[in-house]
């Protein structure tokens, strides 16, 4: 093999022994973080060139004709996969910033992985309950169609599991903490006074600092709700509201998820309450929902609100069935709760530690 072959065999990993490299700290990334950078950087350019193709399609998509997408619904789509598409590129830049062992990006690699996991499973739960409720359709046999699906649902779930696990054992976390460690040969008259970050105070809590960030990121919704081709309606204990009303509804519901979480982050004592109480208030409205004898009726008229294709023969006695699918959505808010329950200790001792710092003494 000639010197020259080898050294352009070799091009590609010395990039990743570059990038993984963190010219401020004395450590690398381990081989297994190096994976999982690496595996981010794969998959947020794989989701980035399946919705530039979703785009196109839509771009091209007739407008007419049996199951088509109405015209008014275009502008809505194009927003939506526009938003997936801005998140494959940030997953593109985690990885890289994994790579170089930014903590920031571990936290935020862990919160993808958990949101990854629970769609994941509570989709393909969904799907498969879905497929052999239907009827019988010859030309797709239901043990291919579940295999396939299977397979495009496992493999979000296999890397979501891998990252929670290797993210989070302690020689990896060490590695992260090192890294942001300054040199021990430097004096701290030498050291640059640490920058302060609103919205990633470490005094916060790990725990409340997801949350926070979670509910907080409902914000990025409102400036589109008022704007939407058409007004979507909104199910609010046992009533279905329509036109301005519903964007009114829906415009509120954003900013109460949203307000609490950017309090949560900036230590506000206030902001705990209040989110528990926004959480608890989904909570009685989503089984309010599922046990409300109108359900059903309620569902039908929101879809014909809605003006979608029409729906596919066999999903009309899903109806029934999506009163329990409603109340698998109160997994998260629960989950907010308990969470934000058992660090309220915690974080109300580092917001009279950050109220003591910053008033005047």
């Amino acid at each position: 093999m000639s010197s020259t072959f080898r050294h352009e065999l070799s091009f590609p990993f010395r990039i990743f022994t570059a990038i993984s490299m963190n010219m401020t700290s004395p450590v690398r990334a381990s081989a297994s973080v190096v994976a999982a950078g690496v595996v981010a950087i794969i998959g947020g350019a794989f989701g980035a060139l399946s919705v530039v193709g979703v785009l196109v399609a839509l771009r091209f998509a007739a407008a007419t004709g049996p199951g088509a997408i109405p015209s008014s619904l275009h502008p809505l789509l194009y927003v939506i996969w526009s938003f997936f598409l801005a998140c494959d590129f940030f997953v593109i830049v985690l990885g890289v910033q994994l790579i170089r062992l930014r903590n920031w990006a571990r936290i935020a690699t862990l919160i993808i992985a958990g949101c990854m996991l629970f769609f994941g499973v509570i989709g393909i739960g969904v799907i498969f309950f879905t497929i052999f409720l239907t009827p019988v359709d010859p030309a797709v046999s239901k043990p291919v169609l579940a295999t396939v699906l299977a397979f495009i649902y496992g493999i979000p779930i296999a890397v979501s599991l891998w990252w929670l696990i290797v993210l989070t054992r302690r020689s990896v976390a060490a590695q992260f903490q090192i890294a942001a460690a300054p040199p021990s040969d430097a004096s701290p008259a030498s050291l640059p006074a640490p920058s302060p970050s609103l919205f990633n105070n470490p005094r916060c809590p790990l725990a409340v600092r997801i949350v926070g960030w979670y509910l907080a990121s409902f914000i990025l919704f409102l400036p589109i709700v008022p704007f939407l081709p058409i007004h979507i309606p909104a199910y609010c204990f046992g009533h279905l509201f329509r036109g301005p009303s519903a964007t009114l509804i829906l415009f509120l519901n954003f900013a109460l998820l949203s307000v609490p979480g950017i309090g949560l982050l900036l230590l506000k004592r206030w902001s705990l309450p209040f989110a528990i109480a926004c959480q608890a208030i989904l909570c009685a409205n989503g089984v309010f929902a599922a046990f409300s004898p109108s359900f059903e009726s309620v569902m039908r008229d929101m879809f014909s609100e809605m003006n979608l294709p029409a729906v596919p023969l066999g999903v009309e006695q899903m109806f029934h069935y999506m009163r329990y699918f409603n109340l698998l959505g109160l997994i998260v808010p629960l989950a907010i709760i308990i969470t934000l329950y058992f660090s309220r200790r915690s974080f109300y001792f580092a917001a009279s530690r950050d109220l003591a710092a910053s008033s005047p003494s």
